[in-house]
C-alpha cells in the first residue's frame, strides 16, 4: 500500500512540473523578444503534434492502394466490385 502511494505522489508531482513548463511564456514581458520566441516555441510544438496525428489518419486510410485501384480499374463499375 505504502508502496502504491509513493509511486502515485512520484507520477503526481512529476506530471505537475511538466503542465507549469507549457506557461512559462507569462514571466516575460508581452512586447519583449522574450516573449515572442517562448510563444513562437510553444505554437511550433503544438502544430508539429498536430500534424502528426494528421499524418497518422491519414495514412490510416490507404489512399495509395485505392488510388491504384481506381487506376487499374477500367469502369466505374469495376471499380465498386472490386
Amino acid at each position: 500500500m505504502k508502496l502504491r502511494l509513493f509511486a502515485y505522489f512520484i507520477i503526481l508531482t512529476i506530471t505537475n512540473v511538466n503542465l507549469s513548463v507549457a506557461d512559462d511564456c507569462n514571466k516575460f514581458d508581452k512586447l519583449s523578444k522574450e516573449y515572442a520566441k517562448c510563444t513562437a516555441e510553444l505554437i511550433k510544438e503544438k502544430t508539429s503534434e498536430k500534424y502528426k496525428e494528421g499524418k497518422k489518419k491519414i495514412n490510416k486510410l490507404n489512399l495509395k492502394a485505392k488510388l491504384i485501384k481506381f487506376k487499374n480499374s477500367k469502369s466505374h463499375k469495376e471499380f465498386m466490385e472490386k
